[in-house]
């Protein structure tokens, strides 16, 4: 059993992040021909589903207190506009185990992150280990002017 603990100190980690992401926001090309590679419209993710020559830019980490819980949050250029993407999974779970609802709800309100999510699905981060995605609008896009 993990226990989630969120204190001052994890909450001034999340603005650090959130900070940091949103300087640094996944470029909408990256995005669009990541989409196309990994299956958009599935609900889980494989390893084998993603190109080994896709790299995407390594989003901001934090592993809360107990070592068992990670979130991992960037900010991606999407058609629509700016979109947040939360990333949780356990440190220390059995293969094919994710964070219960009650905790990934919880991590969401900290990081600012609608819950329930726009887009959601499980990825495959190492064999047979599971991360829930959250993707949600952050800012619209602002159509330009002639």
């Amino acid at each position: 059993m993990s226990v989630l603990i969120i204190g001052a100190t994890e909450r001034d980690q999340i603005a650090k992040m959130k900070a940091e992401a949103l300087k640094n926001p996944v470029p909408l090309a990256l995005i669009m021909q990541a989409s196309m590679v990994a299956g958009s419209q599935h609900r889980t993710v494989k390893l084998t589903d993603r190109d080994p020559k896709l790299v995407r830019p390594e989003s901001q980490h934090i592993v809360f207190p107990g070592g068992s819980i990670r979130a991992a949050f960037s900010f991606e250029e999407q058609p629509a506009g700016l979109f947040s993407h939360l990333s949780i999974s356990l440190m220390r779970g059995r293969p094919g185990q994710t964070p219960a609802p009650a905790v990934v709800e919880m991590i969401c309100e900290e990081f600012g992150v609608p819950f329930p999510p726009d887009r959601g699905w499980l990825e495959e981060y190492e064999p047979g280990y599971y991360a829930v995605n959250l993707v949600s609008l952050y800012e619209e896009r602002v159509a330009g002017t002639a």
